[in-house]
């Protein structure tokens, strides 16, 4: 005679591909048909991590970009004030440099936003550091 509580007691399990990388991975068997798409542990970690880069992406983003607006109207006023003792054509092209970059970080997020392209960071990040390393905020 069977012990029935040894066959309640066994995990049944099947492997099933996940649905965005591929990758099998082990299920409990009649889960897979409550839901549509199946996810692994992996998949969901990854999507997890994007996350939190973004995040920390976009934290860093929003400062450098005040930062820069700052320093344009810094230069700005600056330039109204000291017509006279500097060359205006100096701060035109630092402000238009400024500016440039500025439009260009914004293009950047957006493209992130869009495309959780993880090209686009490393755009962003390269480009943050060019900035840095040129004082242009």
């Amino acid at each position: 005679m069977k012990d029935s509580n040894n066959d309640r007691n066994k995990l049944v399990v099947e492997l099933k591909p996940c649905s965005r990388c591929g990758n099998p991975f082990m299920i409990k068997k009649g889960r897979a048909d409550e839901t549509d798409e199946l996810i692994c542990d992996n998949c969901i970690q990854l999507e997890k991590r994007k996350r939190e880069l973004q995040m920390t992406v976009f934290d860093e983003v929003i400062e450098v970009e005040n930062k820069m607006e700052e320093s344009i109207k810094e230069m700005k006023d600056q330039l109204t004030m000291t017509k006279g003792q500097f060359n205006k054509q100096f701060f035109l092209d630092k402000i238009k440099n400024r500016a440039n970059a500025l439009k260009k970080s914004i293009d950047l997020i957006e493209k992130i936003e869009e495309t959780n392209d993880e090209k686009y960071i490393d755009e962003y990040k390269n480009l943050f550091h060019k900035l840095k390393k040129d004082n242009l905020f």
